[in-house]
């Protein structure tokens, strides 16, 4: 193996744990993601709760503290709700960034295996035309001691 390859083998393997790395992230984002998506669930039926609350008091007589702490409550549901869907877009985000992370990581490794191989390939047609030549070289004096042999 020359010295060229095995600097590309050891960029590779650097590049192979870096791809590790970044899927490592995108598994996380994907888990960030799912919780937020399920935290954004439980705040949308928190709030739809708060709402039929409110709702069912209107159909009874309620004193003014009871519209007024019904209200805040749906108001303070209804920013919980609106905190959720924000972590659940900022975790789509990031679940996005982690997989263009991957992808240039997968591109570099593809791109640095494809390298090696070439010069894998480089290698083996030197070698093979380095055997061709002793070959033909055995050959070649194989001919001419056969020939003396025959002028001799």
């Amino acid at each position: 193996m020359t010295p060229r390859r095995k600097k590309v083998q050891r960029v590779l393997e650097l590049r192979e744990q870096h791809l590790n790395e970044r899927a490592g992230i995108l598994v996380k984002a994907h888990e960030g993601r799912n919780a937020a998506a399920n935290q954004a669930e439980e705040a949308a039926s928190h709030l739809a709760e708060a709402a039929e609350y409110r709702k069912d008091l209107t159909a009874q007589p309620l004193s003014v503290n009871s519209w007024i702490e019904a209200e805040q409550w749906l108001a303070h549901r209804n920013n919980e709700h609106l905190r959720a869907q924000i972590d659940l877009e900022h975790a789509e985000v990031c679940v996005s960034h982690a997989h263009d992370g991957v992808l240039v990581a997968r591109s570099d490794v593809k791109r640095m295996e494809l390298l090696d191989k070439r010069l894998a390939q480089g290698e083996t047609r030197k070698q093979s035309r380095v055997e061709q030549s002793t070959n033909d070289e055995h050959a070649r004096r194989a001919f001419l001691s056969a020939r003396r042999g025959e002028l001799g």
